[in-house]
């Protein structure tokens, strides 16, 4: 495990399903819950410049959700409902009524089914990247079959550390739209080796029962209208996960949702332009909302 940023501290909590691994840190403010991303994320490698920006003024809670980082022991599945009720768990266990909740890619799908299901446990909603917006994705139907064979997840995850130029363009094609403007890309490859060493797979229980066949059974797009906390969508221009369109498409159906789009930027719009998307999300958490 990389190191956290100073003033980080790793603490854990124990369920009957396991044992999740999350980091703390600030003494006072709001709090906000950081929820990272699925594939090869965890909680540190999402947030690691986030943390600190938020710190300052605010109780910072980020789990490493279940089958990643320090919380790989796992029963059961880790899917969009069973992580929901993961979410809730944590919040009772670190004593939040209330939290603004950011989400990253599968963590943003999170976060929105929560806020749906639990409402008034959610002060505000910020989405960066966010799956379960769209009702279908692109290469459907082979994503779907390529995620119900039991070798390619685990096959990838051991290729891919074992060669550091392998590694640099599988995150050049999936998560940057320029890594060559990331300012510490070798160290987010150390982070991504570490973590597929860990994981086990490049594909988690959320990406297995999100994607249909013909479609995505995980879409929050037709229910986002009943979403009335103040949300802000942060979305990289460049994106080739989640296209900028289905951001555009979900900022339209969310009441008075703002949306903010990084010139150039990918799926981690949060590693590859930390600044611009920290500068986004204080405006939003102090207030700018």
């Amino acid at each position: 495990m990389t190191a956290p940023p100073q003033g980080v501290e790793i603490e854990h909590v124990e369920y009957p399903a396991g044992r999740i691994r999350y980091y703390r840190a600030g003494s006072s403010g709001p709090p906000v819950v950081l929820l990272h991303g699925g594939g090869i994320d965890n909680g540190l490698l999402a947030w690691r410049h986030t943390i600190p920006a938020l710190a300052v003024d605010h109780r910072v809670h980020v789990p490493d959700l279940p089958g990643r980082g320090g919380s790989v022991e796992w029963t059961g599945r880790a899917d969009q409902r069973n992580l929901e009720e993961v979410l809730r768990w944590l919040l009772d266990s670190w004593g939040l009524e209330e939290a603004t909740l950011v989400g990253l890619s599968m963590g943003g799908s999170i976060a929105t089914g929560f806020a749906l299901r639990h409402p008034q446990r959610v002060g505000g909603l910020v989405l960066a990247g966010s799956g379960g917006l769209q009702p279908r994705v692109d290469k459907q139907v082979l994503l779907h079959l390529l995620l119900r064979t039991r070798f390619a997840g685990p096959l990838i995850a051991r290729l891919l550390p074992l060669h550091r130029g392998l590694s640099r363009r599988y995150l050049a094609r999936g998560a940057f739209g320029d890594p060559h403007s990331v300012p510490d890309l070798e160290h987010i490859l150390d982070e991504v080796r570490a973590e597929l060493r860990t994981c086990g797979s490049v594909f988690t229980d959320w990406m297995t029962d999100a994607v249909g066949r013909r479609s995505m059974r995980v879409n929050h797009l037709p229910h986002l209208g009943r979403i009335h906390c103040p949300t802000m969508l942060i979305h990289g221009e460049r994106d080739a996960m989640v296209p900028v369109s289905a951001a555009r498409e979900a900022a339209g159906a969310i009441p008075g949702s703002k949306l903010r789009i990084v010139p150039g930027a990918g799926h981690w719009v949060n590693r590859e332009r930390p600044n611009e998307f920290n500068a986004f999300l204080r405006e939003f958490v102090n207030g700018g909302h």
